[in-house]
């Protein structure tokens, strides 16, 4: 006889409803080496515009008796070969080497994002020209193309700028040139053109505004790039006259005691670095944020 349990159906186990679990938020702390980057950058600003606050004296102030002192508690990065402070001259050159940073950086972002830009969006042979130049000034390095500027336009804080900021027009250029190709073939574009929409209207209505994320990322790398030129132009004698604090004349004027002051040298070099460092980290966090919307 067949057994008439094993023909019955299994019971089935009742099915409890559980509440869906919300996914993890994720934490917004900052990382450490961040919030380092943004204290450094934040300080080297206070530096630039009130220069007076943390550094009261006189920055082309001699004092014989103190000449060539290491650093100490009365002068934190010591002093030259005339007496001057070095801390006094670094906190008052800030404001001559961030303004001409600041400056080379807006020109690179305002005309190579107009280049970019118009290049990307009128295409055909206006764009094919335009990157064929632009490729040109890529393949010169950025420093050699800002010193044959300035050459060619004189000494001075602004045409170290000017040379800086036009050597920097390319790399916006061809950024912002690439996404606008991106952004181009988009519906929302699509339909702003066939709806009869005017070209210059689509172009600042949808085309810039989804383009300027990763130029944001590259000007902020382009900081420390132009801290950089800035202070090795200083360095070779293209910027600002003596006795101005710049931080690459204050580089270039201890080089002939890095045997017995190395401090002329190491102080002011030491915050060129870390305010490269900082910008650094800072479009790299810029980066990681933009690709995670």
């Amino acid at each position: 006889m067949t057994d008439l349990a094993l023909l019955a159906p299994a019971a089935t186990e009742p099915v409890v409803a559980t509440a869906p679990v919300p996914p993890r938020r994720r934490s917004r702390r900052l990382a450490p080496g961040l919030v380092l980057a943004l204290v450094v950058l934040a300080l080297v600003l206070g530096w630039a515009v009130l220069p007076s606050v943390f550094a009261p004296a006189d920055p082309t102030q001699v004092v014989a008796a103190d000449r060539l002192l290491a650093p100490g508690p009365g002068h934190v990065f010591g002093t030259d070969q005339l007496g001057r402070d070095i801390y006094t001259r670094v906190v008052h050159g800030a404001a001559i080497s961030l303004s001409a940073t600041a400056l080379a950086v807006l020109i690179g972002l305002v005309v190579g994002s107009l280049v970019g830009l118009l290049s990307g969006f009128v295409g055909g042979r206006f764009d094919d020209v335009v990157m064929r130049l632009v490729d040109v000034l890529l393949a010169i390095p950025g420093l050699l193309l800002a010193m044959a500027i300035v050459t060619a336009l004189g000494f001075g804080t602004l045409k170290v700028a000017l040379a800086v900021g036009i050597s920097a027009v390319a790399a916006f250029a061809r950024l912002i040139r690439a996404d606008v190709v991106r952004v181009r073939g988009s519906a929302y574009v699509e339909a702003a053109r066939v709806s009869g929409v005017r070209w210059w209207t689509t172009l600042h209505r949808h085309v810039l505004p989804n383009s300027l994320g990763p130029v944001l990322v590259l000007a902020a790398l382009e900081l420390g790039s132009a801290v950089l030129a800035v202070s090795a132009l200083s360095f070779l004698g293209y910027g600002a006259p003596p006795p101005a604090p710049e931080w690459g004349s204050l580089i270039s004027d201890g080089r002939n005691f890095l045997a017995t002051a190395w401090w002329l040298t190491t102080m002011p070099g030491l915050v060129v670095i870390a305010v490269v460092l900082a910008a650094n980290r800072l479009s790299r966090a810029l980066d990681r944020e933009g690709r995670t919307r």
